[in-house]
């Protein structure tokens, strides 16, 4: 039997924002139909804990989301592992865990 390579929804989302260079979560959202809102949601939101990519605010309930500048190794994509490299004071302080 062969087995198939799947990437995880944080590697998809990660290369996903690194072609768009930024977008919004609705946008993200709609460009992975294969994943549902709460998936990409918590990718996101995992991905903006560990430094991968940054949340900024452009209004009430509307955020972009950007990859920050020190990309990591592709091995470091899992669910609970994580990747360093973005420090911003820009994002929300509730989503970035202060």
């Amino acid at each position: 039997m062969t087995q198939t390579y799947v990437p995880s929804v944080d590697f998809v989302i990660y290369h996903e924002v690194i072609g768009l260079v930024s977008c919004t979560l609705d946008e993200l959202a709609q460009r992975l139909p294969a994943y549902s809102w709460a998936q990409v949601f918590a990718a996101v939101d995992r991905l903006s804990r560990q430094g991968t990519l940054r949340l900024n605010r452009i209004s009430r309930f509307g955020y972009v989301l950007s990859v920050c500048s020190d990309p990591p190794p592709q091995s470091r994509f899992h669910e609970t592992g994580g990747a360093k490299g973005c420090v911003s004071g820009t994002g929300d302080p509730i989503l970035a865990g202060k």
